[in-house]
């Protein structure tokens, strides 16, 4: 068989050859692409016969296995609450935690929060603000706090992670909500489930109310919530290389209100992230950690006040501006949720989903554009 193809070669005119390798080198795009796809059909293939080979009891298994390949890229595993880096599949789809924690006055210094992976921050009263706060549960975090109540916008926000959710009592809406069965959270109300928390000695209340991921994994426990939730996964990119990131920036400053409310964040060029100010200093933990945040995300959402104490209703579906920091450089864009259940997504202004680093994210909402300066 070589030999006839040998002399067959031979009998061609050198020219044609020239044609004949021409020919096939425009078409190996072809070929490579038509491989590709036929690939690409065998493995959906494959996937689809074991999703429909599967009982229902093992939906969570299968969307577990999704998780997974949606945070593998790159051979990179990332954990699908906030992008960080992990290195086993278990860590990938932990159950959401959110707690509410105040940021009054009197509640100063804060506790734990400097170990929050995703985190809210809106105004409730007046012009004070409360954090929606997420957590990873396999870290030993001993004291978090204090825990405030719930308001009605906190669980739009939270509502599309179906999270353990862990508040002291709530706002008359916010409570009637999650009492109606309208939200797919689990609800820890610390005045029905007080063993998860607890009251301590040195402050008064209502600002002496705390819990722990001792306390939060029993609770996971109890409530037989172990399977992961289904939530959309932000989209996140390898860090900035040190060189590629400017050597000066403008702080990024939010005015909430008078000076005592004001914050601050400042890029740090060697870490590749933002140190949080609040008062016009850094802000502490009890124990003296800072607040750092590898993204910042400032977005416009409509707020009405509702009564002479200052409660507020914030407009969470729709859509409106917002800036994301990141790598010290400001994407300009907008924020998008189609509905309670779904997550708020961010776009740049030519229309792309803008990637985060992974780590913490800090997002802070305000009702008017002109409460930011940077």
């Amino acid at each position: 068989m070589q030999k006839k193809i040998n002399n067959l070669l031979k009998n061609i005119p050198l020219e044609n050859l020239r044609g004949i390798f021409v020919y096939i080198m425009e078409k190996k795009k072809l070929i490579y692409i038509i491989i590709i796809l036929i690939v690409l059909l065998i493995i959906s293939g494959c996937a689809l016969v074991r999703i429909l080979n599967h009982k229902i009891s093992d939906v969570p298994e299968i969307l577990k296995d999704l998780a997974i390949i949606e945070t593998i890229e790159d051979d990179v595993m990332r954990r699908q609450i906030d992008g960080a880096e992990v290195e086993t599949e278990e860590e990938i789809t932990l159950f959401p935690v959110a707690i509410m924690v105040e940021n009054a006055a009197d509640s100063w210094p804060l506790t734990g929060v400097d170990k929050a992976v995703l985190v809210i921050e809106a105004i409730t009263e007046a012009s004070i603000t409360r954090f929606l706060t997420f957590y990873d549960v396999n870290d030993e975090i001993e004291k978090i706090g204090p825990v405030r109540s719930a308001r009605p916008y906190y669980l739009d926000w939270a509502e599309p992670l179906e999270p353990l959710y862990m508040h002291v009592g709530g706002a008359p809406e916010a409570l009637a909500k999650l009492r109606s069965g309208s939200y797919d959270m689990t609800d820890l109300d610390q005045f029905f489930n007080s063993q998860y928390y607890w009251r301590d000695t040195w402050r008064y209340a209502p600002h002496n109310v705390y819990t722990s991921t001792e306390l939060i994994k029993e609770a996971l426990e109890d409530k037989d919530l172990d399977d992961p939730t289904d939530f959309t996964m932000w989209k996140y990119k390898k860090d900035l290389e040190l060189a590629q990131r400017p050597e000066e920036t403008e702080d990024i400053v939010i005015y909430y209100s008078t000076d005592y409310y004001k914050v601050g964040w400042e890029y740090d060029r060697e870490d590749n992230d933002y140190l949080r100010y609040q008062a016009g200093d850094v802000q502490k933990m009890t124990d003296g950690a800072k607040i750092r945040a590898k993204n910042i995300i400032v977005q416009v959402n409509d707020m009405y006040v509702l009564d002479s104490v200052g409660r507020k209703r914030i407009t969470t579906i729709g859509e409106d501006k917002a800036w994301v920091f990141r790598d010290g450089q400001i994407i300009e864009g907008r924020w998008e949720k189609d509905s309670k259940d779904k997550r708020t997504k961010y776009f740049d202004n030519n229309d792309n989903e803008i990637e985060f680093n992974g780590g913490t994210t800090w997002v802070q909402v305000i009702p008017d554009e002109d409460y930011l300066r940077y």
